[in-house]
């Protein structure tokens, strides 16, 4: 099988957490004040039909050195593609000494969006460390090493992840299963999607994959 990297974007839930200071430089309040016009005339192009965003938005501005509201609106701007504005609210916070829970995370899948995988990489690292059981943290790492080509390295981070997996587990499942299928271990990622087909037989992107991956075997 041809070796070919690939990445599985993923969503995640914004935890909520207390507070922290941060301080701007001069570069950063440009650039945020730079992001903010295009932000807003978005939004007037769009109607602001998104009125949650909306709403994220001004719970932000009012208290834009609450960690808690920065999380918030940072996911809410990655799940509607505003990737640039995401990383501007959010990069303060995860870049202080004693980030909160879930300040890495949704910082690591931001980098991820933005395919600045090395980036991606640390904050995921650095999530682990904050909490070595967080399967969101290894997760991320194990997509941002899959997307540099650390295959072996990227599959002990699934496995990590899902070993303190809660919950469904077939997201996880189905990454481990590209990634083995990338270092040319067919069956075994064959075991794992029907695995994860026999707890989720409604996902189409298993189906997909468990097939894909049957036929390259065939062959």
């Amino acid at each position: 099988m041809k070796k070919s990297a690939y990445i599985v974007l993923l969503a995640s839930l914004a935890l909520p957490i207390t507070g922290c200071q941060t301080t701007k430089s001069a570069h950063d309040v440009s650039a945020q004040a730079s992001a903010d016009d295009a932000f807003a005339r978005a939004m007037a192009k769009s109607g602001g039909s998104n009125a949650s965003l909306l709403m994220l938005e001004k719970k932000y501005k009012n208290d834009s050195q609450n960690a808690t509201a920065a999380l918030n609106y940072a996911h809410a701007l990655r799940q509607a593609s505003y990737l640039n504005r995401a990383s501007l609210v959010l990069k303060p916070f995860a870049d202080s000494e004693d980030p909160k829970a879930g300040v890495l995370n949704e910082m690591s899948m931001i980098e991820l969006a933005m395919a600045n995988y090395d980036s991606a990489e640390n904050y995921a690292q650095k999530a682990v460390v904050q909490d070595p059981q967080d399967y969101t943290a290894y997760q991320n790492l194990g997509i941002a090493l899959d997307a540099k080509e650390m295959h072996p390295e990227a599959e002990r981070a699934f496995r990590k992840g899902l070993e303190h997996w809660k919950g469904d587990p077939t997201t996880i499942m189905n990454n481990l299963a590209l990634n083995l299928a990338t270092q040319g271990f067919i069956d075994e990622a064959i075991e794992v999607l029907e695995r994860a087909q026999a707890l989720s037989p409604d996902r189409i992107e298993i189906e997909r994959n468990l097939r894909i991956i049957r036929t390259l075997n065939e062959r």
